[in-house]
């Protein structure tokens, strides 16, 4: 990038720099839940994900067997199931910036 303000643009895409967009805030869209599960939903696609992914079974009753706090906490298993629905957003909390290798000629 040959250009007199390339070092200014790079910081402020940088998001650990202290005044790049993203410490004053300027993409806290990308942080913020889009989607959601609703709680009346999430057992009908719970027993769903259990019925048709043996893994997710498998991982669900084992993590129950294994870890009390799982096993004890609502929001916990919610979560299990959640982020294993079609309603889980994949792009949570992803920088909408992307770094380029510097090449070097």
């Amino acid at each position: 990038m040959a250009q007199p303000n390339a070092r200014v643009l790079v910081a402020l895409l940088e998001p650990q720099a202290p005044d790049s967009f993203a410490a004053w805030g300027f993409f806290n869209t990308a942080f913020e839940q889009q989607e959601y599960l609703e709680a009346y939903v999430a057992e009908d696609v719970a027993r769903d994900i259990l019925a048709k992914d043996p893994a997710a079974a498998a991982e669900f009753k084992k993590k129950v067997a294994q870890d009390p706090e799982f096993a004890a906490s609502p929001q916990a298993r919610f979560d299990f199931f959640y982020r294993r629905s079609s309603d889980w957003d994949e792009r949570l909390n992803l920088y909408p910036v992307y770094r380029t290798a510097q090449v070097k000629q």
